[in-house]
């Protein structure tokens, strides 16, 4: 038996965007749970282990609101369809992959990896995603800056309305 989701706010952009970061900082004045796809690391949606996701969904079942943020957010169409909004953290190619070298313990695998399929990755599965969103936001911006619209965005949502359909939703 299918269960109901509580209101979903869908987080996506390109690894390294400030996803995650974002998801923590909205979290809080939302009284929201944060569930992240766990999805960096992959080529494409394919390799989001989606039973994975469905036991972390589980685990937060009772939270008010949930946020789910991960590089392939919007490519999966489940969690596309069932959010109530959706933002796009929209970060140069450059400073996304900048950040992500520099988080990792050895940043030639990050941009090895880059080259050898996130730039392909990028485009074909996560870019536009821009185009689907309810939001975009500049993700060069200052976190708290960035979750601060993202919260007045949320709660302007007249909670009773369902959300307006968005092209990609059919």
């Amino acid at each position: 038996m299918m269960r109901a989701l509580p209101p979903l706010l869908v987080i996506a952009g390109p690894a390294g965007s400030g996803k995650s970061s974002i998801a923590a900082s909205v979290a809080s004045p939302l009284g929201a749970a944060v569930v992240g796809l766990d999805d960096g690391g992959f080529a494409d949606q394919h390799g989001v282990d989606l039973i994975a996701l469905q036991h972390r969904l589980d685990e937060v079942q009772d939270a008010p609101m949930l946020v789910v943020e991960g590089v392939f957010a919007m490519a999966l169409l489940p969690i596309r369809w069932a959010a109530r909004w959706t933002v796009y953290v929209d970060t140069p190619p450059d400073i996304a992959i900048a950040r992500r070298a520099l988080e990792a313990e050895d940043p030639r695998s990050v941009l090895r990896g880059y080259l050898e399929y996130g730039r392909d990755g990028f485009a074909r599965f996560v870019a536009n995603g821009r185009q689907l969103a309810d939001l975009v936001v500049d993700g060069t911006q200052p976190v708290d800056a960035v979750a601060d619209r993202i919260v007045q965005f949320v709660t302007a949502a007249s909670p009773g309305r369902p959300p307006a359909p968005r092209p990609g939703r059919e």
